[in-house]
């Protein structure tokens, strides 16, 4: 996974955070104090144990103390899990703002920090 970390920080300025059960990919725009959430996913076996709530949860502290004030995320209606995705998204507090204008399968999100 470290392998993975650095190639995509160095490919296109994309973090990720990982542990044992579960992943996450973003990015932190510093000019507009503004971060993505591009990817999340846990084991399969963990789901439903709230181990994806508690590591966003996390996150979202770090975005703070960076002083991110806005977060966007998106789900994609092609993949596998993204109806559990979209619930994940509003209960953390993400408002969902329509489609993506470019691509009918993505639904956009954001949340003020």
């Amino acid at each position: 996974m470290e392998l993975y970390k650095q190639y995509l920080k160095e490919r296109d300025e994309v973090e990720l955070i990982h542990n044992d059960d579960c992943f996450i990919t973003y990015k932190i725009y510093e000019e507009d104090n503004s971060a993505s959430i591009i990817d999340i996913y846990s084991r399969p076996e963990v789901r439903g144990q709230q181990v994806m709530k508690k590591f966003i949860e996390e996150l979202i502290e770090e975005f703070k103390k960076k002083d991110i004030e806005t977060v966007y995320g998106f789900t994609d209606e092609r993949t596998n899990g993204w109806k559990r995705s979209h619930r994940l998204m509003l209960k953390f507090g993400f408002e969902y703002c329509g489609k993506d204008p470019d691509d009918k399968h993505r639904n956009n999100y954001y949340k003020d920090l």
